[in-house]
């Protein structure tokens, strides 16, 4: 049967190159949407992810990393008061004004660190390495916001103006950007303190690196006792970020929606090609039942057709969603095919196939072997 079955398909090429383009269209489109909000979970929280540590300090009712609030001069020693607290580190998170070259303003947000050696932040280097950064007033900048930011010619060296202060570009990032599209100033802890006219003790969060990863618990719960702090977990407070962004602010259903729209196109015209096969070899179909074929081996028919378009189309829709997630990267989108995502997308291309026949399932299970004598 998986012969006839290809043999009927193939007999109209037309119909077949369409069916095939049209599977491919929806397995791109589907591909891409799953891609890209998986992209928008990991830009939301890239820094959370990057940065680290076992339990996450900060200000009571903060619920997305970007809108920390900054901490009293006394919330280091209350956060490192617990015995299973190995090492304490700054982190700030501001929105800044800075002044570009051409004495415009433009909305930044200041990332500032404590440099680790088992944490590497930036993550992503075009140009510079981290340690560039060491020097006070020195900042690394992403390669695709310099454009952006207004920084003719080389970026490395130019001078940029946050708040009072003048800051010197030392690195530039490699595709760092972040979620709400404001561009990462990167530096280290007492610049980024300096840049956010913070006190030198003061932080927007402090991340715990605790001796034993099974103790978060009881640490969280030391530091909830005091009314002005709130402790979470890493991963907890990842998702929290993740869940504000993308579900929150709607993109998540917005992709879902053009995901589904693509799906739907595809199951129409597969579904078309599928009845249009079905109904022209339906003599030859009901000759097969006569002399003694089962329904299930009358049904494969229809099935062999509908897996041969997921498998061609849906490879070709893969191989289309590489070549966009590569033109992504130059317009600031992440587009994350990771297993997951590709195992999302393959088995959606397959159900879409699966809806699409049937109509034509249905069309042969009503047939009467007796259609072959009229």
């Amino acid at each position: 049967m998986l012969r006839i079955a290809l043999q009927s398909l193939a007999h109209d090429r037309g119909k077949l190159v369409a069916s095939i383009a049209g599977v491919a269209f929806a397995a791109t489109l589907v591909f891409a949407q799953v891609g890209l909000y998986a992209g928008f979970l990991q830009s939301s929280s890239a820094v959370i992810r990057h940065v680290g540590g076992d339990v996450w300090v900060m200000a009571r009712g903060t619920v997305v990393v970007d809108n920390g609030e900054r901490l009293s001069a006394g919330s280091r020693e209350i956060a490192a008061a617990h015995p299973c607290v190995e090492r304490v580190r700054g982190l700030v998170l501001s929105f800044q004004a800075l002044r570009k070259p051409n004495g415009s303003l433009e909305a930044v947000q200041i990332v500032g660190f404590e440099p680790s050696p088992k944490r590497v932040v930036p993550w992503a280097m075009a140009r510079g390495l981290p340690q560039d950064l060491h020097a006070p007033m020195r900042v690394a900048v992403d390669r695709l916001d310099v454009e952006k930011l207004a920084i003719d010619g080389d970026p490395i060296g130019a001078e940029l103006g946050i708040g009072r202060e003048s800051v010197r570009v030392a690195a530039v990032t490699d595709g760092i950007r972040a979620f709400t599209l404001a561009p990462y100033v990167f530096a280290e802890l007492d610049t980024a303190r300096r840049l956010a006219l913070l006190g030198a003790d003061q932080a927007f969060y402090w991340v715990l690196d605790l001796a034993r990863p099974e103790c978060a618990t009881d640490v969280v719960a030391a530091v909830d006792r005091h009314p002005d702090l709130v402790a979470r977990r890493t991963d907890d407070f990842r998702e929290m970020t993740e869940t504000y962004w993308v579900a929150g602010s709607g993109a998540g259903a917005a992709l879902g929606f053009s995901a589904l729209l693509g799906l739907v196109v595809g199951v129409v015209i597969v579904g078309q090609t599928l009845y249009a096969v079905t109904k022209e070899h339906m003599r030859e179909l009901a000759t097969l039942k006569a002399i003694g074929a089962s329904p299930a081996e009358i049904v494969s028919f229809v099935a062999w057709q509908a897996a041969f378009l997921a498998l061609v189309g849906g490879g070709l829709g893969l191989g289309m969603a590489f070549g966009v997630r590569n033109l992504a990267v130059d317009a600031g989108l992440t587009i994350v095919l990771s297993g997951p995502v590709l195992g999302v997308g393959c088995g959606a291309v397959l159900m879409m196939c699966a809806v699409a026949s049937l109509w034509s399932v249905r069309a042969v299970l009503a047939l009467e072997a007796a259609e072959v004598f009229r």
